[in-house]
């Protein structure tokens, strides 16, 4: 789904000048940049550990995805017949018997007994045990001795009496956190994870919880690591197999009875088993582009992360016969472009290119990507509202000259995490509804802010002026605010006349701010819209990724960004002064002119006024402690969009 990532760096000769990582074939200040070797050929297993098989450094998000599976099991059976078993939920959805029922007779006591011992509290917990399994006459499971023995886990969440207002009624936290300890299997073994939801609604929380517990990007050695063939290679995983189970269905009792497995064995909900693994691919995508080494994902990789998602998606093209019989390609299902330096200069972009300008003298220009999705409309005929998800897309942040200390630094290679989660949640809505009619039939775009801050002579500097494609001009106060420049440029282009989205929805690692005002494990949002916050708000609590409102007051805020020279400042007089609020009503002065829309009195259905969400999500992207990526805000925004069609 994406194009190359990760690669090895060439061999370097005593005494040879270190290569840089750079555009192929870029030219700058008399120095070639190193071409980058673009693996395109499909992942190849390497003999190098008879225990644990080696890939090459896969090439692609399918290939990393291969490396450690993750499959949603068709049934309870396939799940329960893995090597390993880990069954998971609330305490009385984990003793259904329409659950047990499909599990062997000595699993199934070991669930009771381990279930009704595990107290959850409001974090869950969870308990682990061997369970020896006799081989029935004729099965060939076990060993010479006819036994085997099976690791099980239960996991036992919250219930709702345990869980605050605010909190996602799936407990998806509390899994996320239980399954910190169980490690995906080794090659050629199988964990099982059967997941009991209390309603079918809680299928995308349960799932994003999953992927990100088995998460794809690694960069640990094998055994064969001193070898030529082992040297840079990426151990193979085992699968992990996910059946999910909807303990609300009333029929569980009376199928029981009467001995009916299988009406009970597969999962009904098939939309939200559709959209848990449309879902769950996208926050393993996001959480992959975000734990990749800088030096790999550069602005030059993200570009390419964007367009391959683009020629994953037009892969189920439709085809349909000529007059002649021969097959033609409908319209592309996403259309691609992509504005490098020059046309971003020329376009009017002073945010982006003003930020990414050191690191394009090294070769490594901004960008701008814009993926659209054309909706076909809704039944009546009406197109419905247009959305553009706009991304954050730093892919590293040294502070500019205003330069990070040597602790805060480290772990910067997560600020891309918007544009992340944006291409992630572009990537499932789209697999999800190809016609755009769960959204309302509107377009989808996606637009990431693509570049990288970095320290050099040509870096923009405090007491600058850029003038961004708004038109706005804004003085340069804090090159470490570099986050919000690249916003401002994203959000007037979906906004203007370029894209003209009805909503615009920011998504970003944008400040400390943030996770003081709201932690780790709310995003921050600030809307012009009451409407929007509260979609917003409910859409955070189906999906998992909570969010919590933050005050929208331009009249209190707008004045911290006062300049004597240009429009506005880039950073705030008083960071007393709601620093996480201010930094979206930045954003938010960078919009094109919102209307009441048209007022034309010949039109049946008038548009509603546009909108504006902003989402920072600077403390729940990253997992605290290991600093890897979460795919927070996939779930939340592939969340916001079908609920707009199902009103």
């Amino acid at each position: 789904m994406a194009a190359s990532t990760a690669r090895a760096l060439p061999p370097v000769a005593a005494g040879a000048p270190i290569p840089r990582v750079g555009r192929s074939g870029s030219t700058r200040d008399g120095r070639t940049a190193v071409a980058r070797s673009r693996a395109t050929a499909t992942t190849r297993a390497r003999a190098t550990d008879t225990a644990t098989p080696a890939v090459t450094t896969p090439a692609s998000d399918a290939e990393w995805a291969a490396s450690s599976p993750l499959e949603f099991a068709p049934s309870l059976k396939d799940a329960a017949s893995c090597d390993a078993l880990a069954v998971v939920g609330k305490k009385a959805c984990v003793l259904d018997e329409g659950l047990l029922a499909h599990l062997p007779d000595a699993v199934q006591t070991h669930v009771r007994l381990l279930a009704r011992d595990i107290k959850p509290g409001s974090e869950g917990a969870k308990r682990t045990t061997s369970v020896v399994l006799f081989d029935e006459e004729g099965d060939t499971l076990g060993t010479e001795r006819g036994t085997t023995t099976l690791e099980l886990t239960v996991i036992v969440l919250p219930d709702a009496s345990e869980l605050s207002r605010h909190n996602a009624p799936s407990a998806s936290h509390a899994l996320t956190k239980c399954l910190a300890g169980v490690k995906a299997p080794r090659f050629g073994k199988t964990l099982g994870l059967v997941c009991a939801l209390a309603d079918a609604s809680e299928a995308v929380a349960i799932a994003a919880a999953v992927a990100r517990a088995f998460p794809t990007y690694s960069a640990k050695s094998t055994d064969a690591r001193n070898t030529e063939s082992g040297r840079g290679a990426v151990a193979v995983k085992g699968t992990v197999k996910v059946a999910l189970h909807d303990a609300s269905r009333e029929s569980h009792d009376e199928n029981t009875k009467n001995g009916n497995k299988s009406s009970v064995d597969s999962f009904d909900g098939d939309a939200e088993l559709k959209a848990a693994k449309a879902v769950a691919g996208g926050v393993r995508l996001a959480a992959r582009i975000v734990d990749t080494p800088p030096a790999f994902m550069d602005p030059d990789a993200l570009v390419a992360e964007a367009l391959s998602v683009c020629a994953e998606l037009n892969k189920s093209v439709l085809f349909a016969s000529d007059e002649n019989g021969k097959e033609k390609a409908s319209r592309a299902l996403v259309v691609a472009t992509t504005l490098r330096e020059k046309e971003l200069i020329a376009g009017g972009f002073g945010g982006i290119v003003g930020v990414g300008a050191a690191a394009a003298r090294d070769g490594r220009e901004p960008a701008l990507v814009h993926l659209c999705h054309k909706g076909d409309g809704d039944e009546d005929g009406d197109k419905g509202r247009s959305t553009a998800l706009v991304g954050k897309g730093i892919t590293f942040d040294t502070g500019g000259l205003q330069i990070k200390g040597k602790a805060g630094m480290p772990g910067m290679k997560t600020d891309l995490g918007g544009a992340a989660a944006a291409l992630g949640a572009f990537y499932a809505a789209v697999l999800l509804d190809p016609d755009g009619s769960k959204r309302g039939g509107g377009d989808l775009h996606c637009v990431l802010c693509v570049a990288e801050n970095a320290v050099g002579p040509s870096s923009f500097r405090p007491d600058d002026v850029l003038l961004c494609k708004s038109g706005r001009s804004v003085e340069i106060n804090n090159t470490d605010a570099e986050g919000r420049l690249v916003l401002a440029d994203g959000v007037a282009f979906a906004s203007g006349e370029d894209v003209d989205a009805d909503d615009v929805v920011d998504i970003a690692t944008l400040t400390g701010a943030q996770m003081v005002a709201t932690g780790r494990f709310f995003a921050g949002i600030v809307s012009d819209s009451e409407e929007f916050e509260k979609e917003c708000v409910v859409a955070g609590r189906k999906s998992g990724d909570l969010t919590h409102p933050l005050p929208y007051a331009p009249e209190f805020f707008s004045r911290e960004f006062g300049s004597a020279v240009a429009d506005m400042r880039n950073s705030v007089k008083d960071r007393s002064n709601a620093q996480a609020s201010c930094a979206g009503q930045f954003v938010a002065n960078h919009l094109a002119k919102r209307g009441n829309e048209n007022g034309d009195a010949d039109k049946a259905k008038v548009r509603k006024p546009k909108r504006w969400l902003h989402v920072d999500i600077a403390g729940p992207s990253t997992e605290k402690g290991s600093g890897r990526g979460t795919g927070f805000g996939v779930a939340l925004l592939v969340e916001l969009l079908n609920a707009r069609g199902q009103r």
